[in-house]
């Protein structure tokens, strides 16, 4: 036996404890503010590592509203500390498309990631992704 550890790529896949902690955090906002705890930004910290694929699947048996929280908690962390810059990597934009795809895209999220981000390619990613 060795002591070395064999790397999964799936291992870093987005998991049930990033669905609590999404969750919670929009929960437990003051206003606009998120109140995540070290161990929390760490762990949505490390999501940018997943694909766009990867957040489709992990909002497919989710219901609208939650994926709308997300999505705002996700801009927010963007906003609020730092390291959480994603640009076009911003798992908001896959987010944003399986709304999209349900048509339940709701008329005034994009005023609200607008308002709330400096990022300039939420909420749809960047042009030459769609390409």
């Amino acid at each position: 036996m060795s002591d070395v550890d064999q790397w999964d790529p799936d291992s870093m896949g987005l998991k049930a404890h990033h669905q609590s902690i999404l969750t919670r955090a929009w929960q437990e906002r003051r206003g606009n503010q998120l109140c995540l705890e070290q161990s929390d930004l760490s762990a949505l910290k490390s999501t940018v590592l997943a694909k766009p694929q990867d957040w489709v699947r992990f909002a497919t048996e989710v219901d609208d509203s939650t994926i709308i929280d997300w999505i705002k908690v996700l801009t927010l962390c963007e906003e609020q500390y730092p390291g959480f810059e994603w640009g076009a990597k911003s798992p908001v934009i896959p987010l944003v498309r399986v709304l999209r795809s349900r048509r339940t895209y709701p008329e005034d999220l994009t005023g609200w990631i607008k308002a709330n981000s400096n990022n300039r390619f939420l909420p749809y990613g960047s042009l030459l992704d769609r390409l």
